[in-house]
Parts: structure tokens; C-alpha cells; sequence
């Protein structure tokens, strides 16, 4: 069925209780402004290379493969030599959201409701954005100049990449609790009460919009292969068509975090399996079930393998679904792939980096004194030869080798 067109072309989380989440305190801030960072260090000179590999949004890329595919510095063979470049405060309080790295800049929506960029270089603090009513929680994304986000259950807005001014906010997205995706010059992004919407990146204006059932929360679009794929809290996993939405197929599924896309497969977890479908209908190719509790954590997915974690860091043969190796990580968080080594997070502030090929742990590092909990709420990640974390305190930190 086609959907209205304006344009040229878990267990289930309640919506109570996802409306429930803590509100850090807002600071009175001044608004969009360029500023310093007392706290920048300067990065060695391997992270003012030409931008190669960025990190333009959740996942990567819109399909959600958290593996980019470009990066070329860091590998198996030097990861382990990894040293803190900078650390730069953002904001006051707890970060949630994971950064994404483009045109130089490092952007991250802050726990006191303001979106920052960074020089990816130096760490100093290039613009603060308008303060918003909540905090942020899920990553922007990064394209034709501008920086998409929304705040806590707030509406889509646009700032300019330059300068952190909003270009637009729109009035047809409003509510949102999911990260938006975009591909082609689309921004593709869910409202809490399930709606699908396409927009046009450059100007915010409606293309088409999808209705669907109560909730979306956390679960970001995927697209590949002209199709886009969404998750619903009402256990429904629907594939629509890119160009005007016309539902393509629906089933019964479930994941709390988003899904995966990569050579015709869908990839997500849906306690206890890993599962795969077949992108054009639907059909299951495979369930493993390796996952030990509901959890957050998407999959990636990278030269044949897919990567889970929950109690452990699980390698799985991308076509059949069997266990290719573990490794210790526990993580609520999925994690990241980049030329050969793949990145998690930890339950206790540590954070990891094993080879992608067996499993060893390459590196490790535990910010202060480590934490308690699911602490570290954000995942790696890798661009341009650097390694940003966020948290689990309120700061961003870039991790590089020197040349």
C-alpha cells in the first residue's frame, strides 16, 4: 500500500516507562557560540590527515554495518600502541549519546541538552548549539553541511555544520526517541509513535511519511538496497520502499536496538538469537542464540562475520550462523568494526579492541576507575586513523598512534 507522498519522490519497553527516563539538570548557557576547551590537547599529527574514513553517522552508514570499511590506519598490527590524544568536556553532565565524525569535526549531543563539534584534531570546542529541553541520547548524523539530531522525545533539527546555528527544525518530526539515518540526500528518521517519515536533508520538507504502530525506541532506520527497514516496540519489523514508502513487506520481530543490513541480510538481536532474514522477503535464513538477556546493542557486521556482545563478545559466520569465536566483553552496547579489529564497550567503564580474524584483545583501557553498571552508554568510534569514546563520564576522548 502507498503511503501519502508531499514531494518529488525487550521485552517491549512501555511507552510509560520509556517517558520515565531521569531528566539531568539544563544549564543556562548562551547560545550558539564558538568556544574553547580548557581541556583539548593537542593530537598527534596522524589525526590532521585529509578525512578518509569518516564516521558520518549511527552505524557507520545508513544500512547500520557499525564497520567502516575506509578506515586504513589503525589495524591488528598497531592498534595496541593506541595512547589518549585529547579529552574534552561536553557539557555537565552524563553523555548518552556516541559521537560521529565528519568534515574534521566531532559531533556529540551533550547530557545538559546542547549538540557540540569538536576539531578532530586538537579537541578544542569549535560551536555549542542551542540549548534544547532535554538532553540528548541518540547519535546525530552528518551531511550536505548540516548536523541532524533530536533531543530526548524532541523534535528533528538541523544545525549548520560551520557554525551550530539551527537551518531547520521540523514540524512534522517532532517526538523522536531513535537516531536518524541518511542516505542519498534523505533523511530518514522515526517518530516515537511509530511513524516513518522521508525528508529532504537540505531543507527538512516532508517527501513521504509511513504510519505504524506504537512505539520506535532506539530502533534507527536501516536502508539498503532501496529499501528501509524499521523496527517497532510492537514487535514488527516492516520493509518500505526508499522512494515513496510503499510497504514492501511486514512481519512479527523484534529487536530493542536497531537492525543490520549488509549483502541482502538483515542482522539484530532478538533474545536469546541472533537472527537473519532475507532482505527482499522477509524469510528467516538463521538463529543463533547466543544472547544471554535483552539488550541495546545492533550488530555489526564485516567481512563475512557478524559481532554480538551482551555477556561476551561473539564472532558468528554471517551465512549459516555458526559461533566462530568469543571473547570476554560485556556490554549492553554493540560493537564496532574498522580494518581488522573490532571496538566494545564494557559494563565496567573498560573499553576493548580485539582481532577481528580470533578474538584476542589487542587493547584495553578503563577511563579513571572504571564504573559500576551498564556505565559506558555509548559505543567506539574509529575515523581517520582515531578512536573517540564518550563517557562514561562527561567527557569525549580521542585515542591515535604517532607517526
Amino acid at each position: 500500500m502507498k503511503r501519502s507522498r508531499t514531494s518529488r519522490f525487550t521485552a517491549s519497553v512501555p511507552a510509560i516507562s520509556a517517558r520515565a527516563i531521569a531528566v539531568v539538570a539544563l544549564l543556562a548557557l548562551c547560545e550558539a557560540t564558538p568556544a574553547g576547551s580548557d581541556n583539548a590537547q593537542l593530537a598527534p599529527s596522524n589525526a590532521h590527515r585529509k578525512s578518509v574514513s569518516p564516521w558520518r553517522q549511527a552505524g557507520f552508514d545508513a544500512a547500520h554495518t557499525a564497520h567502516n570499511r575506509l578506515e586504513q590506519f589503525l589495524s591488528p598490527s598497531n592498534v595496541g600502541h593506541l595512547t589518549q590524544a585529547w579529552a574534552s568536556p561536553v557539557g555537565a553532565g552524563t553523555l548518552y549519546a556516541s559521537p560521529t565524525v565528519c568534515a574534521g569535526r566531532v559531533c556529540i549531543g551533550s547530557g545538559d541538552g546542547r549538540m557540540y563539534a569538536f576539531d578532530a584534531a586538537t579537541g578544542a570546542t569549535l560551536w555549542i548549539g542551542e540549548q534544547q529541553p532535554l538532553f540528548f541520547v541518540d547519535s546525530a548524523a552528518g551531511g550536505e553541511g548540516l548536523v541532524f539530531a533530536s533531543a530526548l522525545y524532541q523534535a528533528l533539527v538541523a544545525y549548520d555544520a560551520e557554525t551550530g546555528s539551527i537551518v531547520w527544525t521540523s514540524p512534522a518530526v517532532s517526538d523522536v526517541r531513535a537516531s536518524p539515518t541518511l542516505a542519498r540526500g534523505v533523511l530518514y528518521v522515526a517518530s516515537f509513535d511509530g511513524t516513518l517519515n522521508a525528508l529532504d536533508a537540505a531543507t527538512g520538507v516532508p517527501i513521504w511519511s509511513a504510519p505504524g504502530r506504537c512505539c520506535v525506541y532506539d530502533q534507527a532506520p536501516v536502508v539498503d538496497s532501496g529499501r528501509v527497514f524499521q523496527m517497532r516496540t510492537d514487535h514488527t519489523l516492516t520493509a518500505y520502499d526508499a522512494r515513496d514508502g510503499t510497504q514492501l513487506w511486514s512481519k512479527a520481530a523484534f529487536a530493542v536496538g536497531t537492525v543490520a543490513a549488509s549483502h541482502g541480510t538483515l542482522f539484530y538481536n532478538d533474545y536469546p538469537n541472533v537472527v537473519a532474514l532475507d532482505e527482499a522477503t522477509g524469510a528467516q535464513l538463521w538463529a543463533t542464540p547466543v544472547v544471554t538477556a535483552s539488550t541495546t546493542g545492533a550488530p555489526a557486521v564485516a567481512d563475512g562475520l557478524v559481532f554480538v556482545t551482551q555477556s561476551n563478545l561473539v564472532a558468528l559466520n554471517a551465512a549459516t550462523g555458526a559461533v566462530v569465536w568469543t571473547a570476554p566483553a560485556t556490554s549492553g552496547w554493540g560493537p564496532v568494526v574498522a580494518n581488522g579489529v573490532v571496538y566494545a564497550s564494557s559494563l565496567n567503564g573498560e573499553w576493548d579492541a580485539f582481532d577481528e580474524r580470533n578474538g584476542a584483545l589487542l587493547w584495553s583501557v578503563t577511563v579513571g576507575s572504571g564504573c559500576g553498571g551498564s556505565c559506558a552508554n555509548a559505543v567506539p568510534v574509529v575515523a581517520n586513523g582515531v578512536l573517540y569514546l564518550a563517557g562514561p563520564d562527561q567527557y569525549l576522548r580521542a585515542f591515535t598512534i604517532s607517526r
